[in-house]
Formats: structure tokens, sequence, C-alpha cells
């Protein structure tokens, strides 16, 4: 399967020159809503960050991995999309699901230093579903609400990839513990956002990037267990990820 839907399907141009990654971040910073052309401008993740998901989903049915693919935070389903695009062309029979509150996120807590307020990442499940209406794709199963109501009672059985871009501390420590024991040998779990300050990577300002309740969560839910996260670049911050053992 190619993965040039990643710069012409899902409308965002590829970096092919200094300028145009500089209009690309002006744009953003100035004009969020804006399209040119085909491109939506509001899109929340980099073309490097859907090369991350677009690879490590193809690596888990390249190797057969049982079970369905969940997205756990999929705000207006900018990565939802790719993931649906992926079942449809390479195996149709697997299940996408795919939970959010679309309120935004809860009250923070202290680990997240203040990085959000409540109702901040809002994406109103309306945004979400007409994404797959345009570009032609089988809508997910898809739950709205928060974690603690959701996640129990719809998470499958059994998970081959998992997308967590939970923002928050307690939504990422309770989500990891959700999804962990569903998560096949050798499934693969993908942190959207994942912030080492020890890496010295992280390039951007944006403390949305940075947030420290996410590693925070993984820290204390890692502690005991084999599986260590391991850094993936993703433009100008970073991802995570760690594989079932």
């Amino acid at each position: 399967m190619d993965n040039i839907f990643l710069t012409q399907y899902l409308g965002s141009p590829p970096r092919s020159s200094k300028f145009t990654d500089q209009l690309d971040r002006v744009l953003r910073k100035t004009i969020p809503w804006i399209r040119i052309g085909s491109y939506w401008r509001g899109d929340m993740a980099s073309i490097e960050s859907r090369m991350n998901i677009f690879h490590l989903a193809n690596l888990v049915l390249c190797k057969g991995i049982t079970g369905d693919f969940v997205e756990v935070g999929c705000h207006a389903g900018e990565s939802t999309v790719i993931l649906q695009k992926i079942l449809q062309e390479l195996d149709p029979k697997r299940n996408l699901f795919a939970f959010d509150s679309f309120k935004g996120v809860p009250a923070a807590d202290s680990p997240d230093e203040g990085v959000y307020n409540k109702g901040d990442m809002a994406a109103s499940e309306k945004l979400f579903n007409s994404n797959f209406e345009k570009l032609k794709l089988k809508k997910p199963f898809t739950y709205a609400g928060w974690f603690e109501d959701t996640l129990p009672k719809y998470l499958p059985e059994h998970v081959a990839f998992a997308l967590l871009d939970a923002d928050l501390y307690s939504s990422t420590l309770y989500a990891l513990k959700e999804l962990y024991p569903r998560l096949s040998k050798g499934g693969v779990c993908l942190l959207g956002v994942y912030w080492d300050p020890s890496t010295k990577v992280g390039m951007t300002t944006d403390k949305r990037y940075k947030s420290p309740g996410v590693k925070k969560a993984c820290d204390e839910f890692f502690a005991d267990k084999n599986e260590k996260i391991s850094i993936l670049l993703a433009g100008n911050y970073t991802s995570g990820y760690f594989v079932k053992e």
C-alpha cells in the first residue's frame, strides 16, 4: 500500500522546500482554520506524525497481530481517518473503535502543570463525522463521553493497534489501565504526544506538545512492567510507542 494519501488524500502538502515549511507554520499560527485549495489548515497532526501512524499500523497488520484498532482521544478524526483508510485498504474485516468526550479535556491535575484548562482541545462529533463523509470512508464505532464511562464497556476484547492521545495525566493513566490488558502480544500502542525533557529533542514552544502529565502517567504505569516507551520524532515534537510483550 502506498502512503501518498497522507499528503494528497488527507490534505496536507508535502514539505518540499524551506519556503513551504515556513508558510505552513505562519498559516497555522495566524489563520489556523484557512483552506488553501483542498488543504485543511486546522489539522492538529504533522505529516511526520501521520507517517508514524502509517508505519506502525502497517507493522501489526504485516505481522498478523490479532485484534481490532482503537483510538482513544480522537479529536476531530485527523488520525482516525488514517487508520480507517489503512483498514479499508488492507484488512477491512477488522474494526476501528474511536473514543472522545467531544467536549475537550476534563479538569487537569497537578502533574499537568497548567498546560490545559477544562474544555481545551474540544472538537465536535459533527465535525468528526463530516471528515469521514467528505473522504467517503466507513465511519468507525464511535463512543462519546468520558473515558471512565466508555472504555470499560466498549473497548474490544483484543486490540492489535491503539493510538492513545489523552493529553492529561489522569486520562492517560486510566486509558493505559484499560487498554494494556486487551492489547495482544506484539500489539502496538502509539502515544500521540510523548515528550521526555531529558532527550532535549522537543523543538516546539507549544506547551500542548510537551504535556508533562503524559510522561508521568507512563512512568508510573510501566514502573513494574517490561515494556519501555520508545520515542519517535513527529516534526517539531515527539510521540512515543511501546510493543506489548
